[in-house]
């Protein structure tokens, strides 16, 4: 599945094969078969979302991390791009962290407010390139 491939309306996506998913505080663009999760219990804004083939988690706020400064390559990283997304500075990280079973592809983006930072995240992707767009299609609300 190719996303942004058809943009037929305003919202910048095609509602036949893809879908916005709202999460209060950002958005994602993905296929139609991506469902959303809330975890029961958390004391921060925690989440995920899957398609019963690779699972996102985002942990968004103050405690998902310190600042995009403070995300850095090194001796774990496999790939690491800077980039902007959705008009903020953003960082697409795999990696492969000692104590973890298999590698982790993330996304760190930060309004650089102190407040509006998010990462999201996911483990071993089957569809590499599909979490990828799905992270690039990430706007605060």
């Amino acid at each position: 599945m190719s996303l942004f491939t058809g943009c037929e309306n305003d919202n910048g996506f095609d509602p036949n094969t893809e879908q916005m998913m709202d999460f209060e505080k950002f958005t994602l663009i993905t296929p139609l078969d991506w469902t959303r999760f809330y975890p029961q219990g958390t004391d921060g804004f925690f989440g995920g979302l899957t398609n019963q083939k690779d699972t996102l988690y985002f942990d968004y706020g103050i405690f998902s991390f310190n600042s995009i400064d403070d995300v850095v390559e090194n001796d774990d990283t496999i790939n690491y791009h800077e980039l902007r997304i959705g008009g903020y500075p953003a960082k697409i990280v795999l990696e492969k962290r000692e104590g973890e079973i298999s590698e982790r592809f993330s996304l760190y983006t930060d309004t650089r407010d102190g407040v509006n930072l998010n990462r999201i995240y996911c483990y071993g992707p089957k569809n590499q390139e599909l979490v990828r767009t799905i992270f690039l299609s990430h706007r605060f609300k």
